[in-house]
């Protein structure tokens, strides 16, 4: 279920002061969803999200840029698209967090952080919860776009896909290992057990 709130009818262009008081509009849909698939593919696209935006961290309607770096993704036969930000550094996908499980760090999962322009997921701030009360280390550092041909592992979080592992991040086949695993396993046990985290 998605649902929208909008300031409500207003004027043609952005000027939105003169909604005096605001009489919002609410939408609300429901579909289905199917599940997603035992792990995925990335492809990294040239357009960055800007992490000093005036809607930064907010959703929002504006996704033509997502519809588009999906597409590019899907025509190389990829689940999701990533993102850049303004600064090289790894940030998102179209519409969902990333967390990578870089070659030096012995098992301990990064995640960009908030100021990186990401949307604060919550699929993306469960996982991260519970994976540390699970035992397992947890940062939010900034890494640079191109760590992801040096890392060991990726997976991705969101609503639809929970937590995903990635098989290949461009042309580079990744083998899904113990910790994005043991990360799925958590997310699924965990939410099993509380409907409304």
């Amino acid at each position: 279920m998605r649902y929208w709130v909008t300031a409500g009818l207003g004027p043609l262009g952005s000027d939105r002061l003169r909604l005096r008081p605001p009489h919002p509009t609410i939408v609300v849909a429901a579909s289905p969803v199917d599940r997603p698939p035992e792990s995925g593919a990335l492809v990294t696209v040239p357009w960055t999200r800007n992490e000093r935006s005036a809607t930064v961290g907010l959703k929002t309607l504006s996704y033509a840029d997502n519809v588009l770096a999906l597409r590019e993704a899907t025509s190389q036969g990829a689940i999701e698209a990533v993102f850049a930000n303004t600064r090289g550094e790894l940030c998102e996908c179209t519409g969902s967090n990333i967390f990578v499980v870089p070659s030096s760090t012995d098992g301990v999962i990064v995640t960009p952080p908030a100021d990186s322009g990401l949307l604060l997921g919550i699929t993306r701030e469960l996982t991260i919860t519970w994976c540390r009360e699970a035992g397992i280390e947890v940062r939010e550092e900034a890494l640079p776009l191109h760590g992801l041909q040096e890392v060991d592992e990726v997976f991705i979080t969101s609503t639809t896909k929970d937590v995903l592992p990635i098989h290949r991040v461009d042309d580079r086949e990744l083998v899904v290992g113990p910790v994005s695993r043991r990360a799925r396993e958590i997310f699924t046990e965990r939410a099993r057990q509380d409907l409304d985290p």
